[in-house]
């Protein structure tokens, strides 16, 4: 996967959770934000050379 696609899955899921927490609180999303969390950074663990300036 390019550069800028794993960007725009990272962008993605940020924004993601952002609408987590905007529908559901604060609260409620909690552990759905976490779970995108730890997705996130295993796709930057994973594509970290593609993701290196």
């Amino acid at each position: 996967m390019g550069k800028a696609k794993v960007k725009m899955v990272i962008r993605f899921l940020k924004g993601m959770q952002a609408e987590k927490v905007n529908v559901l609180g604060e609260d409620e999303a909690k552990a759905d934000v976490e779970q995108i969390q730890k997705v996130i950074e295993d796709i930057e663990l994973f594509y970290e050379a593609e993701l290196e300036d």
